[in-house]
């Protein structure tokens, strides 16, 4: 019975949606980018799903934490600038994240045909 309980309670899509959080990053960061901008970019993005799956309960802790994440990953490398009196710190994608995005849109490639071939629409 702990056993049902458990699995129950396993949420695979939280994983997915760090996942594609991440690479969603990795695209809008291909130009100096702010934090705050992607997160509300995210979210508008996100409106019409909540509720409904991956991604609709984003919130900009999640956005901030995966780009933490990729930070230390060295997928990106951020730069702060002042301004008007306060730092702001900015983010873009390094060589080797430009080759993860690169790999994780190949993997969703490869995934829609394996999904249509596994569903009967290929």
């Amino acid at each position: 019975m702990s056993s049902a309980v458990h699995i129950s309670k396993y949420h695979p899509h939280k994983e997915l949606s760090k996942y594609v959080l991440k690479v969603i990053i990795l695209k809008k960061l291909k130009d100096w980018n702010y934090p705050y901008s992607i997160a509300n970019d995210i979210k508008e993005g996100c409106k019409e799903w909540h509720g409904k799956g991956i991604l609709s309960e984003v919130k900009k802790s999640d956005v901030y934490n995966a780009i933490n994440s990729l930070e230390r990953q060295n997928y990106i490398i951020s730069k702060t600038e002042l301004k008007s009196g306060r730092v702001h710190r900015y983010y873009k994608t390094t060589k080797s994240g430009a080759a993860a995005l690169n790999r994780a849109l190949r993997l969703r490639e490869e995934m829609l045909k394996a999904f249509a071939a596994l569903m009967g629409d290929a």
